[in-house]
């Protein structure tokens, strides 16, 4: 779970020198989904008492089914629209001041003690600890950042494109948040919005699985048993695969996959190894994504950064009629708003850059 997590999450670079946050990805985004935060895009939801806990290992069979029924897709690009909120941390410019300010004691220190290492050591290990702070503490409000991000990935061997900073928008989860954030001065929370950029994307789907690119997952086994065996080697072979079980590695490689251009016939198979690794998992039928589209939720919970066993839940929203992922959602217990959230609004096949699939 932990590249799912760390995807897109807002912290500050302090070992890199540059004192400004930044949305920080692995490979491009949490994980190789294009980046997992308010909810409608915009707001964390409340609890929808209209969704029903049902059996994990049913539902996902049931996907498994829909998912063999599903026209095959073909083309030169994979294109995805993704609409990815994240909360903020910390406010850039009183970030910036800060660590700002710690640096400057931190030189004074060095230049102090130098011929005392042992207090420059203790010095050393109290500037780490109030950096740690500085970038942990939340702020006194809930908001988030909003974006939008056009991808368009080769299959092949061309160059792809990748326009982020589309429809940047700041999101707070209640009236009362944003009355504080008044308070507090109104402080600028996200980077100026009247602009995007170009990059070119990625070739890696999965941060756990290297040898997973964006042109050979489409080549994968259709048959369950086929597709574990792959998984299973996979695992072994995966950099952070002594940090996670065999689960947790599933359901993310799992989650990555959905949001790939892998063939119907695999994506079935892969609904088929998730139920037989059901255990742990948690199904809710009824559930809305921030486009207000209705499938399954799919949960699993970990710890958070302080160890704290079923802090942060994992979440999927696939759609129950194709098999296709909707959203996928990264939130802490007790919080407001999500700590991450991607929202996809549309994938598919096109055949040259900047077209979009025929809805």
């Amino acid at each position: 779970m932990a590249g799912l997590a760390a995807a897109a999450i807002i912290v500050p670079q302090v070992l890199s020198g540059d004192s400004s946050p930044h949305a920080i990805s692995a490979g491009e985004s949490p994980s190789g989904v294009g980046g997992i935060g308010g909810i409608g895009g915009e707001a964390f939801r409340d609890t929808d008492t209209s969704t029903t806990t049902v059996n994990t290992r049913t539902v996902l069979l049931a996907a498994a089914k829909v998912s063999t029924e599903e026209p095959a897709g073909s083309g030169k690009f994979w294109y995805s629209r993704v609409r990815t909120t994240q909360l903020v941390q910390v406010a850039p410019d009183e970030y910036a001041a800060k660590i700002k300010k710690l640096l400057a004691e931190q030189d004074a220190k060095k230049e102090k003690l130098k011929n005392k290492p042992d207090e420059l050591n203790a010095a050393m290990k109290e500037f780490d600890k109030k950096v740690h702070e500085l970038k942990t503490t939340r702020l006194p409000y809930a908001a988030s950042r909003s974006e939008t991000t056009d991808t368009w990935r080769s299959l092949g061997g061309a160059a792809g494109r990748r326009v982020t900073g589309l429809d940047v928008k700041i999101s707070f989860a209640t009236p009362a948040d944003e009355a504080k954030w008044k308070q507090a001065g109104s402080p600028r929370l996200a980077d100026d919005p009247s602009g995007s950029r170009e990059t070119l994307p990625t070739g890696v789907v999965s941060i756990d699985n290297p040898s997973l690119t964006w042109s050979n997952v489409a080549k994968l086994p259709t048959d369950k048993q086929r597709l574990k065996d792959r998984l299973l080697s996979l695992h072994k072979k995966s950099p952070t695969s002594g940090k996670k079980q065999l689960a947790d590695y599933l359901w993310q490689t799992g989650a990555d996959l959905l949001t790939a251009p892998i063939t119907p016939g695999t994506r079935a198979a892969l609904y088929q190894v998730l139920a037989d690794s059901a255990s742990g998992l948690k199904s809710s039928t009824g559930v809305t994504d921030a486009l207000g589209r209705t499938g399954v939720a799919l949960d699993t919970t970990g710890p958070d950064d302080a160890g704290e066993a079923g802090r942060i839940t994992y979440r999927l929203i696939f759609d129950d009629k194709t098999g296709k992922a909707l959203e996928l959602d990264v939130i802490e217990a007790g919080t407001a708003m999500p700590l991450l959230q991607q929202t996809f609004e549309t994938t598919g096949y096109v055949d040259a850059l900047g077209d979009t699939p025929a809805q």
